[in-house]
């Protein structure tokens, strides 16, 4: 009796052990700045001349982005209307903002193809943007080669 309880102690022990060293080394938040995975993505392909959007009523207004959903974000987009070209980071506060902001985030990109694209290079650009989450990431990035972009993005916070 002594034995089996004994085995059934080191098992439950084993178990805790094994449940928490799990729990401490798996993470569903990045360590990276929506800056820092700005830049990532931008070395990634080459891109046409960008700028930052900061002001937050354009953030809001015009992307539909509540910040209030947000820990940290960046935002860049074409300057000139020749080619349809954007790139949203933003990092959310929790996982529940992060699958509202992806909704968001496809919105936007709906919009991107019927609202703004006027042109085939546009319509094509438009159509390859890549929306996602991973961890606690959410992006979209509009461009030709949308993938590769958004495939360094997803390796740099995988591997943090």
């Amino acid at each position: 009796m002594k034995k089996a309880l004994g085995l059934l102690m080191a098992v439950v022990l084993a178990a805790g052990a094994l449940g928490c060293s799990v729990s401490v080394s798996v993470s569903d938040k990045t360590d990276k700045t929506a800056e820092e995975l700005m830049e990532i993505v931008l070395n990634s392909v080459q891109f046409p001349q960008l700028v930052e959007l900061t002001d937050e009523e354009r953030i809001k207004g015009d992307l539909g982005i509540d910040l209030s959903l947000v820990k940290e974000y960046a935002v860049v987009q074409q300057m000139l209307s020749v080619d349809i070209c954007e790139v949203i980071i933003l990092i959310a506060k929790d996982e529940g903002a992060a699958k509202e902001l992806e909704g968001v985030l496809e919105a936007r990109k709906e919009s991107l193809i019927n609202d703004f694209a006027f042109y085939p290079n546009q319509v094509a650009w438009a159509e390859a943007t890549e929306v996602g989450k991973v961890m606690n990431v959410v992006y979209l990035i509009c461009h030709e080669e949308a993938d590769e972009a958004a495939q360094a993005l997803i390796e740099e916070v995988t591997d943090a």
